[in-house]
């Protein structure tokens, strides 16, 4: 079997002009959805939960892809390196761009390891803006990482804002899964908009309040809110 490094550069140059052929993405920190776009997602979005739940395994990419891809919520995986090995891509097409310190360490992981997303507790790095640790699973190793790219937008995989229930603090995704968010962190949650394109990560048990299993990465404003999936 060919190394990651050969085999994942040699799949980024067929899928950076096939699967990512229609690039619009959620930009890191900032909302590039026109209101119209926005009022076209919500008066489209019952009939796009069920297109997406028929036709997520029809993707013209995915279809007999070998390893099949992982669809836990949190755990992500890698179908691209960049041919410099500075950046990884998931699943859902978005880039992370790795710490220079790292690139070695990511050579030795396989495109059929569950990659896991948590906050980065290093001090050193999120001033460096390294806010996200990628920990592979399988090799119990991890990398320092930042969302260079956002999701495509039209991935399969990504998934975006359906609906939010401030009051609850409740969301739900446009694969019709329902989301308790933290009480507490309410205020970020009031600033998140139908549309906003999400990455589930990891809450790690050295966060505040670690009864919530996992994080909920907003990818247009680049915050996180700890959740836990209700169904």
């Amino acid at each position: 079997m060919l190394p990651l490094s050969k085999y994942l550069t040699i799949a980024l140059l067929f899928t950076s002009t096939i699967v990512f052929a229609d690039d619009t993405r959620a930009e890191p920190g900032s909302r590039k959805l026109t209101e119209e776009q926005k009022k076209d997602i919500e008066q489209n979005q019952k009939q796009e939960i069920v297109s997406s739940q028929k036709n997520i395994h029809n993707h013209p990419y995915y279809v007999d892809q070998y390893p099949p891809l992982i669809f836990d919520h949190n755990t992500h995986s890698i179908v691209g390196l960049s041919v410099l090995k500075d950046r990884l891509i998931i699943e859902d097409g978005s880039e992370w761009k790795i710490k220079p310190e790292d690139i070695q360490e990511v050579t030795y992981w396989k495109e059929t390891h569950p990659i896991l997303i948590v906050k980065n507790d290093s001090f050193s790095s999120y001033f460096q803006n390294y806010l996200y640790k990628m920990i592979n699973a399988k090799t119990n190793t991890s990398i320092e990482v930042k969302l260079h790219l956002g999701p495509i937008l039209q991935n399969k995989y990504t998934l975006q804002i359906a609906a939010i229930n401030p009051y609850s603090c409740e969301v739900i995704f446009t694969d019709n899964t329902l989301w308790q968010c933290n009480p507490s962190e309410y205020y970020l949650l009031d600033k998140w908009l139908v549309g906003d394109a999400i990455i589930v990560g990891t809450n790690t048990k050295g966060w505040f309040n670690n009864t919530y299993d996992y994080m909920l990465i907003n990818v247009n404003l680049l915050q996180e809110i700890k959740a836990n999936r209700i169904e």
